[in-house]
């Protein structure tokens, strides 16, 4: 890695490609995903936040797992909209739990799998059957920060949920297990209608 930083220190006062065309080709030759539903950021955190301002309006709510992200009730709250957190069984994320809170007036729910600071995740059943029971207009964001550091049988990434789904949405980072934190790289895997808004 820093062979590799070293080999384009006399070009990093430049501004980088604004569309990020080569990273996100890269991230969608890796991971076999569309080139087309990648947006990458300043992190994974002003993703998170720039789908927030897109989907969260004053009135609305958001749901969040107890442990949660600590930015997304700021975002949330700083759109006028409310929290509701639902408590967890173990420290693992209790889909009931966050299903019996959903209303009319959900607009968004963001689930770190696996989670910090827990250390927890659900399963990808799990997750499926969390978006199963969510009505069409409620956005699930799914936030795999974390994801290079599970080696269990039945976790999977939820990246090709959002081939399959018009209201999903994956965040990932090469914060954590890649050790850049400092560079500010994250993505997000997302349907076109999501991409438009932010």
């Amino acid at each position: 890695m820093k062979a590799a930083f070293k080999s384009v220190a006399n070009n990093i006062h430049r501004y980088p490609d604004g569309s990020q065309i080569q990273l996100r080709q890269t991230l969608a030759d890796v991971h076999n995903l569309d080139v087309k539903k990648i947006v990458c950021g300043n992190g994974s955190e002003e993703l998170i936040g720039l789908i927030v301002r897109s989907y969260i309006s004053p009135g609305d709510e958001m749901l969040l797992s107890e442990n949660h992200f600590i930015m997304c009730p700021i975002y949330c709250r700083a759109q006028g909209a409310d929290v509701i957190f639902a408590p967890e069984k173990d420290y693992k994320i209790d889909i009931d739990a966050l299903l019996e809170r959903v209303s009319e007036k959900t607009r968004m729910i963001i689930v770190a799998n696996p989670n910090n600071p827990t250390g927890t995740y659900i399963s990808e059943s799990e997750i499926r059957r969390l978006h199963a029971g969510l009505p069409e207009n409620v956005l699930l964001l799914v936030d795999d920060a974390y994801a290079e550091y599970v080696t269990t049988d039945d976790y999977k990434t939820s990246l090709d949920m959002v081939d399959q789904y018009d209201n999903v949405v994956v965040t990932r980072t090469f914060s954590k297990i890649y050790g850049l934190a400092g560079l500010r790289i994250g993505w997000a895997y997302c349907p076109q209608s999501v991409l438009e808004n932010i």
